[in-house]
């Protein structure tokens, strides 16, 4: 049988739950880069009618609102 004294038990224990909260710590960085969110070659855009932002191409002027499905046109502030 393993003899085990309470400092060990402890030891052990407080060995468990810091391990799991590296694991966690890395999964979390390592989900945080493969599925960030980079703007790119992208700008934003909002629409005047119903006022809901979306994201267009670079090379356009014009763009088509998603939700109301309005024209919008990009100005250079």
């Amino acid at each position: 049988m393993i003899t085990l004294t309470y400092a060990e038990a402890i030891f052990f224990y407080l060995l468990l739950c810091l391990s799991t909260v590296v694991v966690l710590w890395a999964r979390e960085l390592w989900r945080n880069r493969a599925y960030s969110w980079q703007s790119g070659s992208r700008r934003v855009l909002n629409c005047p009618g119903c006022h809901v932002s979306f994201i267009a191409a670079e090379n356009t002027n014009v763009a088509r609102c998603p939700r109301c499905n309005s024209i919008c046109f990009y100005r250079k502030r």
